[in-house]
């Protein structure tokens, strides 16, 4: 997916996505690495048990296949948000749960009771520190101090 506008896309309003074709063919050659995933950590399933593994990941694979080589420009009311962080204020950001510690690790989020698509409780997104750092002087300590 490539973003050069900033902001929020909203879930109403139709965005063309130009779609990376190695992308998906390196989903494609994970399948069964993320299927497996999908079942041991956020089901709690045994694979021997699910009878019709093969089918379902087949029919994921043309799938993906499919959009890989018909679809590289793709017209969609995207289901996504990207949202521009640094025009936010700190309140709207803790308010909104986007502060970096509100998800420990995938793992843990993937085998969490509440790590359901309606709760809506985890908004990842790339965080670098834009913060700058003026350490107090002696003075200064001191006047606060008082």
């Amino acid at each position: 997916m490539e973003c050069l506008r900033t902001g929020v896309y909203r879930s109403d309003i139709p965005v063309k996505f130009r779609l990376e074709k190695t992308g998906y063919q390196n989903l494609i050659d994970q399948v069964e690495q993320i299927m497996d995933f999908a079942l041991k950590i956020e089901m709690n399933v045994d694979k021997a048990l699910v009878t019709n593994y093969d089918e379902v990941k087949q029919q994921i694979v043309g799938k993906l296949e499919f959009i890989r080589d018909k679809c590289p420009v793709y017209e969609q009311e995207p289901l996504i948000y990207h949202v521009d962080v640094a025009a936010m204020y700190p309140n709207i950001i803790l308010s909104n749960r986007l502060q970096p510690v509100a998800i420990v690790n995938e793992q843990i989020c993937a085998g969490c009771i509440f790590n359901k698509e309606e709760n809506n409780c985890k908004r990842n997104l790339q965080w670098q520190w834009k913060g700058e750092y003026f350490p107090l002087t002696r003075k200064e300590y001191e006047y606060v101090k008082t």
